[in-house]
């Protein structure tokens, strides 16, 4: 569509009917990612009685 089209792309009405749906899933898709990321951080569970590696 060129740049002096007098109407907005469908995409532009529908972002401005719904919101921006895919930004709200790319900020989901990260907060989950990091939720994911901390959950699976295993680096805190060590046996009190061995020493961290490189010690």
């Amino acid at each position: 569509m060129p740049p002096t089209a007098p109407n907005p792309p469908i995409y532009q009405d529908l972002v401005d009917e719904h919101g921006d749906v895919l930004a709200e899933l790319r900020r989901v898709m990260e907060e989950t990612r990091n939720a994911a990321a901390e959950a699976l951080d295993w680096s805190d569970m060590r046996d009190p009685a061995t020493p961290p590696p490189g010690t």
